[in-house]
């Protein structure tokens, strides 16, 4: 086995999406499993070569007895290889039953918040996971069975947003050779062989079952389809977004989050007007929505009449005026709020469910992974946390100039609902971080800070 060659393949993967630039910090999700020890491992091999640096973060899930044992073999790992290490213990189970979701959605969802809290602790510009060719066949699979469109046949994808995954072109067998090769120590889950998932039936039952009496190389097959399916969808992803500016019209607060112009959407062929709909409840804040939103939106544009709505997901509603589809919110989901931050003290934001706590610092020894520090003597007095409000500006760490509060929204993709609860640490004249998203410049701590203001920020109930 040609350990080069695989290195290779990797390098020329991450070249050709362009998946790190040269100077930027990844941050590798590793379990302790094959695939992600290979792919810290190759990593590391390679950051000389591309210029960037390597960090890891491992979630401990808490279900399994054995899961303490994955912890320890990473750390070991990190230790040994020199990688810097962020560790976090999370009730997966109680976080699954509190948010009524499978284990696998909750674990899921947990492991990628964690790693992007992770990404931005250390000012990260991606995340790497380990995904690779087997997991690309399974996923397009899976969602086969459970229904899907033209999105979904493209599995996996090469990047989605900050996240990466350098080895999706690399088969498990060629991962098992390299850590074979490089005798390299890994842990298995046990939890991969439960078959009450529906992934793993896929893996272990219904993939061998299409090898041995259909197709015995079904898993090329299944990624040629997610590769030919990628750029299908960039090819209509263009032709949306020529639609989006035509008919779509992005509306200050206070009024619905979108309006679209009905009678140049019914022009449009079916398929980009489902494709532009899903688009637009994306961006209202309604994940993709679901294809009876989009069919209910579809009926709404078509039926006689006017100022009739619709429900659709995320709390969102869709209504008809004349020639528009206004996408808005329910009432209770963008209250306006304002509470006096004291320091010390702690504060109860009951829009939004957190708790936030502050408190002074001298000693930057003592500094927490957990908590965001402000530059105290920088900072203009009292300071309260509050929702937007219109005309909202700021200054985004590391930017020269200013930025309306809204643009920056828009530009990072932010969902229009969580725009209206998201949190804003500010004075009365200016804003000095958008909670869970960017400290403005004045507010950095450098090495002349002498005070740093410490905020906690925790989830009511935890």
């Amino acid at each position: 086995m040609d350990v080069y060659r695989i290195r290779k393949e990797v390098t020329n993967f991450i070249k050709e999406h362009n998946l790190i630039a040269p100077g930027e910090m990844v941050v590798a999700g590793v379990s302790g499993g094959p695939d992600s020890v290979a792919l810290l491992h190759i990593l590391l091999e390679l950051r000389c070569e591309l210029d960037f640096a390597v960090g890891a973060a491992h979630l401990h899930h808490g279900l399994r007895a054995e899961a303490d044992l994955d912890q320890r073999l990473v750390e070991d790992l990190c230790r040994e290889w020199q990688v810097p290490l962020q560790v976090k213990w999370v009730d997966v189970a109680r976080k699954a039953a509190e948010e009524k979701k499978s284990l696998e959605d909750a674990g899921r969802d947990a492991r990628y918040s964690f790693l992007e809290e992770v990404r931005k602790q250390w000012g990260a510009h991606k995340i790497a996971t380990a995904h690779h060719r087997g997991d690309q066949a399974e996923t397009v699979l899976m969602h086969l069975i459970q229904g899907t469109g033209a999105q979904g046949l493209q599995g996996i994808l090469p990047r989605w947003g900050a996240i990466i995954r350098p080895l999706l072109e690399l088969s498990q067998d060629q991962i098992k050779d390299y850590l074979q090769n490089q005798d390299l120590p890994y842990r298995i889950d046990s939890s991969n062989f439960d078959k009450t998932y529906l992934r793993n039936r896929i893996r272990w039952e219904l993939i061998p079952l299409l090898e041995e009496k259909f197709n015995p190389a079904i898993t090329d097959s299944l990624c040629q389809l997610a590769a030919v399916m990628k750029e299908e969808n960039e090819y209509w992803d263009q032709r949306v977004g020529e639609a989006w500016e035509r008919t779509v019209t992005v509306t200050e607060p206070g009024g619905p989050a979108l309006k679209a112009k009905i009678d140049e959407i019914l022009v449009l062929p079916l398929a980009l007007q489902r494709r532009l709909i899903h688009y637009m409840l994306r961006t209202a804040g309604c994940g993709r929505g679901s294809r009876h939103d989009v069919q209910r939106i579809l009926d709404l544009m078509r039926g006689e009449g006017s100022n009739r709505r619709v429900p659709v997901s995320g709390g969102m509603w869709v209504r008809k005026s004349y020639n528009y589809l206004e996408f808005g919110i329910d009432a209770h989901s963008g209250t306006d709020y304002c509470y006096l931050l004291e320091v010390p003290g702690t504060v109860e934001v009951s829009e939004t469910g957190w708790s936030f706590a502050a408190r002074l610092l001298k000693d930057k020894s003592a500094l927490s992974p957990e908590a965001t520090y402000l530059d105290w003597e920088n900072l203009q007095k009292p300071l309260y946390i509050r929702s937007r409000q219109p005309g909202d500006r700021f200054r985004p760490l590391g930017m020269k100039g200013s930025k309306k509060l809204k643009d920056y929204f828009i530009d990072a993709r932010i969902p229009w609902a969580e725009r209206n609860w998201t949190p804003i640490v500010a004075s009365d004249d200016e804003i000095y971080w958008i909670v869970g998203h960017r400290l403005d410049e004045r507010a950095r701590v450098t090495d002349d800070t002498r005070c740093l203001l410490e905020i906690n920020v925790t989830k009511r109930g935890k």
